[in-house]
């Protein structure tokens, strides 16, 4: 039998789990959903799993293998590859990998200890302080903040924050609560269990993963591909729900997490666009989707970023607006000709040559050989 691990995997920004969705075998989707969760989440720190790993998770869900074979067969690729994969991609692939496990097992106590304990489990080996309280004061600057960063906990209260945090979501009742009221209270909890950062790295993962746990031992079934698709968004939401700056005028919005959990919990349909969470974003600038705007962009502000090049290079700012929403459907995984540039901004085949040609000579992509004629990558 040809070895499963050499198939060809669909395009990364595919669902490479869609068809065990369909086929009607709960096992299968259940499987499916662990998965599918557990590599979306890795998009948090912008991580991306090798094919190695959407194979080995095809073969847990098809019944080939159990998760426990799954982990080991991943531990031992990495023990025998050590030097062949990107340090990082070691780490998308551990850390999905252990996700997928622990959502699968029913076994769940809603406790700081378990908390704990799952960051441990995720990021050992990875980490040094894996499972460990910071002991050192820690800011971020986030893209969606404009590079100001939100207030963490201070390591000296670390531990009797988070025990004061668990214990008041433990006495509060849910009774006689409309569904919107719950969804605002778990908003609210959520927030501040991950404002608390309680960890050097890892507390988005380390939250979702112990949020759908908590969530799911209280009833709620939350199998759906929010989670999956709008990592990032979700992350950017968590940041939006604990910043203030009062003297610019900018508040504490929950609405945003809210709006992820009633996609999340009720199967609403509320658009989670990065962009609408930026503090600059101005959304009456926006209403009409057919206009080009100069809209913020969906990654960290770094000196390779789109806004560092923005800032050096003289480009119009319609330019600008393409490019991003290019990017936005592009990001730097996947290879793009001509043909989808003219379908994503709806123009011709000329306007999309002379727009591609300049995007290439302003170094934010590169050509690619061996994938058909006229067929480039954004390098950034």
């Amino acid at each position: 039998m040809a070895d499963k691990n050499k198939r060809h995997i669909e395009d990364m920004h595919t669902d490479p789990f869609a068809e065990y969705f369909i086929s009607g075998k709960t096992n299968r989707a259940d499987k499916a959903y662990a998965w599918q969760t557990a590599i979306g989440l890795q998009d948090v720190d912008h991580l991306r799993p090798s094919q190695y790993l959407l194979n080995t998770a095809k073969d847990n869900i098809e019944g080939d293998i159990s998760i426990e074979e799954a982990r080991k067969r991943i531990e031992n690729y990495y023990e025998e590859n050590k030097h062949h994969q990107p340090e990082r991609t070691e780490e998308a692939d551990k850390v999905s990998v252990r996700v997928a496990e622990i959502i699968a097992e029913n076994s769940f106590v809603f406790s700081p200890a378990q908390y704990i304990a799952i960051h441990r489990r995720l990021f050992q080996g990875i980490y040094s302080h894996a499972g460990r309280i910071r002991d050192y004061n820690i800011s971020k600057k986030e893209w969606v903040l404009g590079g100001a960063s939100v207030m963490y906990g201070g390591a000296a209260e670390l531990r009797e924050t988070l025990d004061y945090d668990f214990q008041t979501e433990r006495e509060f009742s849910y009774a006689d609560l409309s569904m919107s009221e719950i969804i605002k209270h778990l908003a609210r909890f959520l927030s501040r269990l991950w404002q608390i950062h309680i960890f050097g790295e890892g507390n988005t993962r380390t939250t979702a993963v112990f949020f759908i746990k908590y969530i799911r031992s209280v009833g709620f079934r939350a199998t759906n591909d929010v989670f999956a698709k709008n990592a990032w968004y979700f992350r950017n939401a968590l940041v939006r729900a604990n910043y203030s700056d009062l003297g610019a005028g900018i508040h504490e919005d929950l609405s945003y997490l809210e709006n992820f959990l009633r996609n999340l919990l009720m199967g609403e349909k509320h658009e989670l666009k990065n962009r609408y969470l930026h503090i600059a974003w101005n959304e009456s600038a926006c209403s009409d989707e057919k206009q080009p705007i100069e809209q913020p962009i969906e990654q960290p502000i770094g000196e390779n970023s789109l806004l560092s090049i923005f800032e050096t290079k003289t480009v119009s700012s319609r330019m600008k607006a393409n490019i991003i929403r290019l990017h936005d459907e592009f990001r730097n995984e996947k290879i793009f000709g001509r043909g989808d540039v003219m379908k994503v901004l709806g123009i011709t085949e000329r306007p999309a040559s002379v727009f591609m040609a300049k995007m290439y000579e302003l170094e934010l992509t590169e050509r690619i050989t061996g994938a058909g004629k006229g067929k480039y990558r954004f390098t950034i």
